[in-house]
């Protein structure tokens, strides 16, 4: 099996960064794949989302741990916690959403629409999951 490493590549300039996987060719000689020319507003918005789903997979485990699957809003996300258990679940569902925005902000140099729906998106979740589940902690914390 190839080992992986990445490269960003920056011109210290405003032009878009150049993300690069490289991996060990045939006999073990590197070879570089060209992943991504993304602007540094989508690589700085992708990471902004993942950190999200990461604090978001936290606090839903604290609140698991503390409070039980029956706290959880999403009922698929609550069923696949029933049947496989909250920590597995959280990081299948954490883990696959990760990877879909990595996917989705490769695609925005392509899709006009996608670079709002993403800032959307972000705004939506930290509204409708990381304040919430801080503030139930927190005020459970403090009582």
């Amino acid at each position: 099996m190839g080992q992986f490493a990445v490269q960003i590549q920056d011109a210290h300039h405003e032009t878009p960064c150049t993300l690069h996987l490289v991996r060990g060719g045939r006999y073990g000689a590197p070879r570089s794949v060209t992943a991504s020319h993304l602007p540094r507003d989508i690589i700085v918005l992708g990471i902004f989302l993942a950190v999200l789903q990461i604090l978001d997979g936290v606090l839903t485990g604290i609140g698991m741990a503390q409070y039980g699957t029956s706290m959880e809003g999403n009922a698929l996300l609550r069923s696949l916690m029933t049947a496989i258990g909250y920590i597995p679940a959280l990081l299948l569902v954490k883990g696959t959403s990760i990877a879909l925005i990595a996917l989705l902000c490769h695609q925005t140099t392509k899709i006009s629409w996608l670079k709002p729906a993403l800032y959307g998106v972000m705004t939506i979740y930290v509204i409708g999951a990381v304040v919430p589940w801080t503030y139930i902690l927190v005020t459970d914390l403090l009582a």
